[in-house]
């Protein structure tokens, strides 16, 4: 009987099993796991480099295409292209499913035009079975725009991989800084234009926000007839949160405070924060919960990219790295746990499920992948690799 082995490895199961050290996983001809083989182990020296086997990861929120599409005021790039691009780097990461950002939106000063988003669901859906990973939708809804719903459907009506909808509201009444000076400064670097053009993208979205509120119902409805979850963005009380739970949400993604964070938990709605702030140990914005903080007060559910693959994966071991959550249940928060938010199988590693992991080689916070399976199939393989990967008949 053929049989793949990967040995002399860390293994990090997943789904709350413990580590296991100098671990063997023995998969049959399907990519099914068949034996797992190691001595149960709580110590992970994270600043040593190793070899890991892990859950892989999911993404349900990764939103970069802009800035990777136009990487020169005057040039801008084939979507076909840098969705190619992006699915070697985020496999070479680790990620097994990334949900891409279609941004629902028309706001050229930003570089953002509310065409592209359907145009982006149609090249996932033509692409998609030829990527490494599985791509899916996550449609981010901007409700102070009014081209922002017929964009929504639009998305819906060309794609089959929508995964999540997410209602946005970036106005200056729900900023995720502490001030409005805060804000149009950040916006001013951020997109690379003068102060006055911030300005002027400011004063459009408060006229377009004289109807935000019906917008946002008809978002809430339309996820709803299309049995999608529905994620509410960067809510700052638990009064925010409260509205977004009576509007049907069950996902609250970048609470900007912990009692946010914890009357989202509080009424069953999953927690998101972003990897990257894990991985440097700040937020873009300074007044922003940490997400150390967020792990120690039990008030986050899961990570996401945000706008840097690399991130993902390394966040856990981050986290383990600085004594804040342990090694085995931090890869819940990029595998199994998002999963679950998507309705999708959860990556754990166990006897008798197909392998769904990441292979790599961890030194600190960076996470070189050797290998990715999805499904039990293999998906990527660093060439440069040591050959670790026996195969037997």
């Amino acid at each position: 009987m053929t049989q793949t082995q990967i040995d002399g490895i860390t293994l990090a199961p997943g789904g709350g099993l413990p580590l296991l050290a100098d671990a063997r996983v023995s998969l049959d001809a399907d990519g099914i796991v068949v034996d797992i083989d190691g001595t149960e182990t709580t110590a992970f020296d994270a600043d040593s480099p190793q070899r890991v086997l892990v859950p892989a990861g999911v993404d349900t929120h990764l939103d970069n295409m802009t800035e990777r599409r136009r990487p020169r005021a005057t040039v801008v790039l084939p979507q076909e292209s840098v969705i190619a691009t992006l699915d070697a780097e985020a496999a070479s990461v680790g990620i097994g499913t990334v949900c891409i950002a279609a941004r629902c939106e028309d706001a050229p000063g930003k570089g953002v035009h509310v065409e592209e988003a359907a145009e982006l669901a149609a090249t996932i859906e033509r692409l998609a079975p030829q990527l490494a990973c599985d791509w899916r939708i996550h449609v981010r809804v901007e409700v102070t725009d009014d081209s922002a719903v017929a964009a929504l459907r639009d998305v819906l009506d060309v794609s089959s991989r929508a995964a999540l909808i997410s209602v946005m509201e970036h106005s200056i009444e729900r900023s995720r800084f502490a001030s409005a000076q805060e804000h149009r400064e950040f916006y001013a670097a951020d997109w690379g234009v003068p102060l006055e053009e911030v300005d002027e993208i400011l004063a459009a979205k408060a006229a377009g926000g004289n109807e935000r509120e019906s917008r946002r119902l008809e978002v809430a409805r339309i996820a709803a007839a299309a049995g999608l979850p529905l994620a509410t963005h960067d809510d700052r009380d638990p009064e925010d949160i409260n509205k977004a739970h009576a509007l049907g949400a069950a996902v609250a993604e970048f609470p900007l405070t912990i009692d946010a964070a914890r009357r989202a938990q509080e009424l069953g709605m999953t927690t998101v924060l972003g990897a990257p702030n894990a991985v440097r140990g700040r937020s873009t914005s300074p007044s922003n919960i940490l997400v150390a903080d967020a792990v120690r007060a039990g008030a986050v559910d899961m990570l996401c990219c945000d706008y840097l693959p690399s991130a993902l994966m390394a966040a856990p071991f981050a986290l383990a790295r600085d004594g804040v959550l342990p090694l085995a249940s931090a890869v819940d928060l990029v595998s199994g746990n998002p999963a679950q938010a998507l309705g999708l199988r959860r990556p754990d590693i166990r006897i008798g499920q197909p392998l769904t992991a990441a292979l790599a080689t961890v030194s600190g916070t960076t996470f070189v992948g050797e290998g990715l399976w999805r499904e039990g199939r293999a998906v990527f393989q660093r060439s440069a690799a040591p050959a670790r990967v026996a195969t037997r008949v």
